[in-house]
């Protein structure tokens, strides 16, 4: 499971502390996305299915991934050991932040990781926000180059993730800070970028700007999609599917998107118990098969 809580501002793993504050980004220059005709697995150069698994329950994670097939094709649970989840598709170890109730088993967490098969690694969980890392862009910087230098060239090593957020200096405002000082520092080393969005099913054209965005801030790197879901009343279920019926072939059919994982494998998200699924649920894994 993943670490217990950690002293304010820093927060847990669990997914109570993933939830982003919301501050829209601009809705103008939206950018259009055509979908993707073919229902078969969308893979990466990194030889695992786009389709990610987020969770903290690893028996609904395993039940999803039953229900998903082979197109989900990686898991990750916001910390660095992945609890059991099953080998049918990679665990990517996370470090969610640079306190020492994260880094004090990352090591032996990613070397485990690697060892079982993984070719990538995510870095700090929304720093930007107050809420979540809360690290400057600066102190991300030289922590993300402590932590992660040494498996430059043994996995693709990913930013940390950014929010949607519109608010001066978080969002891909803290991501461009990051980027810059990244590419100063010859310790720093990033082979993607990783970002969230959360808006209402209406603004989904938003989440393929902001996608655009970040790619142009990573300098045209690979772009992973960790955590993206409706902001819609949780009841209005016809919405949200159609939401991932319309957004998850957009998402395979963009090539410098290589990983997406909506939010997330849980009550009454995507399941209704440790082995059933949601509408949703079954929305998102119907694509799938």
């Amino acid at each position: 499971p993943p670490a217990a809580a950690a002293p304010a501002p820093a927060q847990t793993t669990l997914s109570t502390a993933v939830k982003p504050a919301l501050s829209l980004p601009d809705l103008g220059g939206i950018l259009s996305t055509k979908a993707s005709s073919s229902s078969a697995p969308s893979s990466t150069a990194l030889g695992f299915a786009k389709q990610g698994i987020a969770y903290n329950d690893v028996t609904m994670a395993n039940s999803f991934k039953k229900a998903c097939g082979d197109k989900c094709g990686w898991f990750y649970n916001w910390g660095s050991s992945s609890g059991g989840a099953s080998s049918d598709a990679q665990y990517i170890p996370m470090l969610w932040g640079d306190l020492p109730v994260h880094t004090g088993h990352w090591d032996s967490d990613a070397e485990k990781a690697l060892s079982n098969g993984a070719k990538a690694m995510l870095s700090f969980n929304e720093p930007d926000m107050p809420s979540q890392a809360n690290m400057p862009p600066a102190q991300a910087v030289a922590a993300h180059a402590q932590y992660f230098s040494k498996y430059k060239g043994r996995a693709q090593i990913g930013s940390p993730a950014v929010s949607n957020s519109g608010a001066p200096g978080q969002g891909l405002e803290w991501l461009k800070s990051f980027v810059d000082g990244c590419n100063t520092n010859p310790d720093c080393h990033i082979d993607f970028c990783a970002v969230h969005w959360y808006s209402e099913a209406r603004y989904q054209d938003t989440l393929f700007k902001h996608l655009k965005d970040a790619s142009d801030i990573c300098q045209g790197k690979a772009i992973w999609l960790t955590e993206f879901a409706p902001t819609d009343p949780a009841g209005d279920t016809t919405s949200i599917s159609n939401f991932i019926k319309d957004v998850v072939p957009k998402l395979d059919a963009l090539d410098y998107v290589h990983a997406y994982s909506y939010f997330m494998v849980a009550q009454p998200t995507l399941m209704t118990s440790a082995t059933g699924l949601s509408i949703v649920g079954q929305a998102y894994a119907a694509i799938a098969n």
